[in-house]
C-alpha cells in the first residue's frame, strides 16, 4: 500500500503560490507559415498548493508534459498551443487553482546579408509562459524575445566632428495577452531589429561591413531611442490586437565599464 505523504497536513498551513519542477529539458517541433523549428526548451512547470496539503505529486507534472509531447510527437502550431495542452492534461491529473508553464530557449531564424545577399542563420532568446486560472476558460500568455543589435551615440557625433562611439546592444519585447492576440516570433523579431541603429549579422563579407557601418553612422541612436522605437514599431504593427507590451534596451557601452538601459510600456486595445 502506497502512503501519499503529499496529502498529509503540513506543520504550517500556508498557501504556496508556485510549486513544481524547474530546469527540465525536453524536445519539441513547431511549424508556422511553412517553417519548421526544432526547439530544446528548459521547462518550469508549477501549480499552487493549498494550505491543507503537505506537498504536490511532482511526478504528475512531468507525466502530464511527457505524455502530451509523446502522444503528439509531430508538429505543433505554436509553443503556446503546446503549453495549453500540457496544462489541460495537468488539470485532469492534479487539482489546481493556478497552473503555469514556462519555456526558455534559443530560437533560430533565417536572414540575408544586406549587400552580398548571403543566407545566414541568426539566434535570439525566447521566454514563453502560459498561465491558467481554475474556472477561467481563457489562457494568458507572456512571450519575451531578446535580439542583439547596436547603438551609435548621437551626442558624441554632434560634438566631435562626426566621430563617435558605437557598441553592441540588446533589445527585448515582451507581449502579454490571450492566445488569439499573441503575434508570431518572426513579427516580434522584425519589430526589435528595425529599432536599432542597424541590424547585426552572424556572417558579413566586406561589402556587408561597409553597408552596416554606414547605416549605423547614418542612424545614431541613444538607448532611449531604441526603447521608444521598439514600443512604437510594436504599436504600429500590433494595434489590431489586445496586448500589454513592454520594451527594454541595453547598450553595452564601449567607452564605459558599465551598461545603460531604458524600459517602457505601451498597450493596444485592438482598434
Amino acid at each position: 500500500m502506497v502512503i501519499d505523504t503529499q496529502d498529509e497536513r503540513p506543520k504550517h498551513k500556508i498557501h504556496l503560490t508556485k510549486v513544481g519542477v524547474k530546469n527540465l529539458k525536453t524536445f519539441i517541433i513547431t511549424e508556422r507559415s511553412g517553417v519548421r523549428h526544432h526547439i530544446i526548451p528548459s521547462v518550469e512547470l508549477t501549480i499552487d498548493l493549498p494550505a491543507e496539503y503537505k506537498g504536490i505529486h511532482m511526478s504528475r507534472l512531468v507525466e502530464s508534459m511527457t505524455e502530451v509531447i509523446s502522444d503528439e510527437f509531430s508538429v505543433h502550431k505554436s509553443v503556446e498551443e503546446l503549453q495549453i495542452h500540457i496544462l489541460e492534461g495537468l488539470a485532469r491529473r492534479h487539482p489546481l487553482n493556478h497552473g503555469e508553464i514556462k519555456f526558455e530557449f534559443e530560437f533560430g531564424y533565417a536572414s540575408r546579408t544586406p549587400a552580398s545577399n548571403k543566407r545566414t542563420w541568426e539566434i535570439c532568446d525566447v521566454v514563453a509562459t502560459t498561465n491558467k486560472e481554475n474556472g477561467n476558460k481563457t489562457y494568458r500568455h507572456t512571450v519575451e524575445i531578446k535580439v542583439i543589435g547596436n547603438t551609435v551615440c548621437p551626442h558624441c557625433m554632434a560634438n566631435n566632428e562626426g566621430l563617435t562611439h558605437m557598441q553592441r546592444a540588446t533589445g527585448s519585447l515582451k507581449v502579454v495577452g490571450t492566445t488569439e492576440n499573441i503575434p508570431t516570433y518572426g513579427d516580434m523579431i522584425e519589430v526589435i531589429e528595425s529599432s536599432f541603429s542597424s541590424k547585426t549579422y552572424s556572417l558579413l563579407k566586406l561589402e556587408d561591413e561597409v553597408h552596416v557601418t554606414k547605416q549605423m553612422h547614418n542612424n545614431p541612436l541613444f538607448v532611449e531611442d531604441v526603447c521608444r522605437n521598439i514600443l512604437q514599431h510594436a504599436y504600429d504593427k500590433f494595434s489590431g490586437r489586445v496586448l500589454e507590451m513592454y520594451a527594454e534596451a541595453t547598450s553595452l557601452e564601449s567607452i564605459h565599464k558599465h551598461d545603460v538601459i531604458a524600459r517602457g510600456r505601451i498597450v493596444t486595445n485592438g482598434e
